[in-house]
This record gives structure tokens, sequence and C-alpha cells, in this order.
């Protein structure tokens, strides 16, 4: 059983469609606690709406379309 909504599960996946984010950025522009930006985060990947990208030094979370966009861009 999820503890969040539905509601709150679309609003993270339209910030990830903007640009990638660190999910403690993410938490703090969506005013909900880390702990559940993370769960939320983790249902969206293993739906494969949602995708880690990293720097080297950070990790990201962002759209599976914007992790091909990304590894683009560093090639």
């Amino acid at each position: 059983m999820a503890e969040f909504s539905e509601e709150d599960k679309q609003k993270v996946l339209e910030k990830l469609k903007q640009k990638p984010w660190q999910t403690r950025d993410l938490a703090k522009i969506l005013k909900m606690k880390k702990r559940d930006v993370d769960k939320i985060v983790k249902e969206l990947i293993n739906e494969g709406k949602a995708g880690y990208w990293s720097t080297g030094s950070t990790t990201y979370v962002t759209t599976p379309d914007k992790v091909e966009e990304m590894e683009a861009k560093r090639k």
C-alpha cells in the first residue's frame, strides 16, 4: 500500500520532466518529506517512468528521456 496519493506521484513526475533533480531539492520544491519523495521516485523507477543519472559525483533523478539526453551531451 502506498503512503502517498496519485496526485503526489504526478507532481513528482511533472517536476522530473522539467530537469534532473536531487531528491532533497525536489522535496523542498514540492514541500514534501524527503522520505516520501524517495519512495515515490523508487516506485516511478520501478514503473520505468524515472531513472537515475550521475555526473560522477552527484546523482540525480529524472525521466528516462532526460537520462538519454544528458548521456548524449556527455559524449
